[in-house]
Formats: C-alpha cells, sequence, structure tokens
C-alpha cells in the first residue's frame, strides 16, 4: 500500500511587502517674530517580520543640512528622530538588518518639512537577501526513522533541527537573484541516508514555480517537491509513506486540550481536543472518547461520527450543544470539574488516556471558566499536570496564558 506524507519547503524574501509610514510633525513659534523649530519624525515600523532580526536604521540628508543617523534594536518599538531641519527635499533612508549585521530589506523616500504642517511618508521596504526554510514534518513518534539530516548550499551546510513533528532548516541571509547548488540528505537513526536530492534554486523577490525531486534509498519512491506562493515563496512536497487506517497504536492520537468547567450554563460549553500526532489519516469512525482509561469500566461513552477523519499533524475539536466552530458537537456526553479519567479508544486499542485532578501530587492547571492544554512540545510528558496549561487555543498548539 502507498504511503504519503508531505515536506513545506519555502524562501523568504521579505516575508510579504512591508510598508513602513514616517510621521513628520513640524510647528512654528511666534514672539517677536516668528521662530521656526526643527522637525520631529515618528517611524513607526508596523508588522514587520524578519528572521534574524539585528536592527534597524534611518538616514536624513540634504544638500543644506548635516546628515542625521539612529539606529533601534527593537523592531517592535517606535523610532523618533527629532531635531531634523525644516526644508525642501529631505531624503529619508530606511534600512534592516539580521542575521549579524547583513542588509536585508532597504527603502527611501523624499519630502519637504515645512513649519506649521504634519504629513505621512510610506516608505516601501525593498528585499536586499532571502532566507530559507525547509520544513520536514515527521509525526510526534517519528515513525519515518528520520534522526538527522544536512542542507547543503554551495559552500554553507545547515543541520536540521526538530520542532514538534518536523524537522526544520533555517537557513541566514542569502543574497537574492544569485543561483545556489541545493542538496539534501535525510538519515536514520544509524546514519544511513534514507533520502537525498539536489536541485539549483535562485531566490528571487518575485513569484516563480519550481519542482524538486528526492530520492529514496530503500525503494524506487521518491519525493516530490512542488512550488506554490501565497506571499513567500513556498515548496509543497508529497513523499509517499503515509496511508489512511484506523488508529491502533497508543499515542496515534492524543488530547491535547480540555474545557471541563465553564464560567456559564455549565457542561453546554464544554469540549475536548485531541492531535494526530502521525503522517497518517486517520479514520474514526470505530474509536470514541470514555470517561475512564478502560473502555470495559466507562461510565460514559461518546462515539465518533461516522465516516470522521482526522488529517495527519491535524486538531480534532469537538464539544457540547452550545461549542462554536467544533468540527461536531455532541450531546449527553459530560466532563467532571476536579477530577477525571479520560480515554479514547479505537476498537479494541487504548489510543491514549489521561487521569486529571487537582491532588497535590500531581496538580493537573484546573480553573474555572479556562480550559486546560497540552503545548504538543511536552508530547511524551502529557500524563504530568506541570506539563499542561491554562489558555484557549483549540485547532492550534497551545497559547499558554
Amino acid at each position: 500500500m502507498q504511503k504519503h506524507f508531505c515536506i513545506l519547503f519555502f524562501a523568504v524574501c521579505s516575508f510579504w511587502a512591508v510598508a513602513i509610514t514616517l510621521f513628520i510633525a513640524c510647528s512654528s513659534d511666534s514672539g517677536g517674530g516668528e521662530k521656526q523649530r526643527d522637525g520631529t519624525v515618528k517611524l513607526t515600523l508596523g508588522k514587520l517580520q524578519v528572521p534574524l532580526f539585528d536592527s534597524v536604521s534611518v538616514h536624513v540628508s540634504a544638500a543644506n543640512m548635516e546628515s542625521m543617523s539612529i539606529t533601534a534594536k527593537s523592531i517592535s518599538d517606535n523610532v523618533k528622530i527629532d531635531g531634523i531641519p525644516l526644508g525642501e527635499s529631505r531624503k529619508f533612508e530606511v534600512k534592516v538588518y539580521a542575521d549579524h549585521g547583513k542588509e536585508v530589506l532597504r527603502g527611501e523616500a523624499v519630502a519637504d518639512i515645512i513649519a506649521g504642517q504634519t504629513i505621512t511618508i510610506p516608505i516601501t521596504l525593498i528585499p536586499i537577501s532571502g532566507f530559507l526554510r525547509l520544513e520536514i514534518p515527521l509525526g510526534i513518534p517519528n515513525n519515518t526513522d528520520i534522526r538527522s539530516g544536512t542542507l547543503y548550499l554551495g559552500s554553507l551546510e545547515f543541520q536540521m533541527q526538530f520542532e514538534n513533528g518536523k524537522g526544520v532548516f533555517s537557513t541566514g541571509a542569502l543574497p537574492l537573484n544569485q543561483t545556489f547548488s541545493l542538496y539534501l540528505e535525510l538519515k536514520s537513526s544509524n546514519g544511513e541516508i534514507l533520502f537525498f536530492g539536489e536541485k539549483q534554486i535562485k531566490l528571487s523577490s518575485i513569484l516563480q514555480a519550481e519542482t524538486m525531486q528526492l530520492q529514496s534509498t530503500r525503494s524506487s519512491v521518491t519525493l516530490e517537491l512542488e512550488m506554490s506562493y501565497d506571499g513567500p515563496v513556498q515548496i509543497l512536497a508529497m513523499l509517499p509513506i503515509s496511508v489512511s487506517r484506523e488508529p491502533r497504536y497508543y499515542g496515534d492520537l492524543f488530547f491535547t486540550e480540555i474545557y471541563a468547567d465553564p464560567k456559564v450554563n455549565g457542561d453546554d460549553f464544554e469540549y475536548m481536543e485531541i492531535y494526530n500526532a502521525t503522517l497518517d489519516t486517520l479514520e474514526l469512525a470505530n474509536c470514541r472518547a470514555a470517561r475512564s482509561r478502560s473502555s470495559a469500566t466507562a461510565t460514559q461513552m461518546l462515539d465518533m461520527p461516522p465516516d470522521l477523519i482526522l488529517p495527519p499533524m491535524k486538531f480534532l475539536f469537538f464539544g457540547r450543544d452550545s461549542v462554536e466552530g467544533a468540527d461536531f458537537n455532541y450531546e449527553g456526553f459530560t466532563l467532571a470539574n476536579t477530577s477525571q479519567s479520560l480515554g479514547f479508544f479505537c476498537k479494541d486499542f487504548v489510543i491514549d488516556s489521561l487521569f486529571y485532578s487537582t491532588n497535590e501530587d500531581n496538580p493537573f492547571p484546573i480553573k474555572r471558566g479556562a480550559a486546560m492544554q497540552l503545548p504538543l512540545s511536552n508530547f511524551a510528558d502529557r500524563e504530568i499536570g506541570a506539563s499542561w496549561c491554562d489558555g484557549f487555543s483549540p485547532k492550534q498548539d497551545a497559547n499558554c496564558q
């Protein structure tokens, strides 16, 4: 049976088009004659997103004034420049630096600063450098046995890091419009090369489409990467090693969010969430949640709807009658507020089990009006109360409050 999983590979030139706005306020005084004040510039960065950000600098110049410069080390703070002489044709140059001082974005504009006026100057930043990021979904248990990898870009070398069930390669700033020889190796726990591939790739600030293929050393299957774009340059890939199946192993699915004690209307707003930790599409028609860690002793059972499937590395969010946005709603099944055994069963297999309580020896963060959630990075320690936190994040990784 053929299997499939996805790889996401994208190159970031500027993340998306970014405009920086300069708000310039000037004024005049009178008292025995008019006295002009120097202008004040406030640089508003907005939602500027740059990997490995270092600083942003503003340079102000004109033929009849001494040049001025200021640098900000935070990308979220506004930059204020006082004392700009009033006059015509003031040139504002903005540069953004990242990855230990490499220039990655640049923009400029010219404006007149006149007493008594407030003006706005939009500056569009143009990418100078780009970043490559390669994401390889491995699943939380990582049953693929991909344990390491190396990405080569010409003479540059980058090692794979692991982030919540993904293998990730991230480069530093790379020059645009330069062709790189890309070579990639993915290795098993014993160092065997499982997949490899090479390609010529060119970072550009314009959208383009490409494909890439990785060869498998274990069979004739290939990994095909296909570029698509939604703002950043990105490549989507399918590797033929995943299937559609019923859950049968402990940890294929696990609870990630539980809302047992809503503030209002009691049980009507309760909900649960589970996560598909595998690279397979899981068929849940023969599965059920239970108020027990053993299906034989369960006091309440909640059958999953017929034909329900859960794609790989996705969340399933299900709740009581009044819960909006749930993948499906249910009736009758209730959660205890302070102490509860929960299980998830598929046919005769125990897929996940959990006991949460406020007991002092292993307290969970149970609060009225707050959901209890598990960050995916704490998967291995999910039976420990300290691995959970309060917050609301249906259908996404935990957002601890």
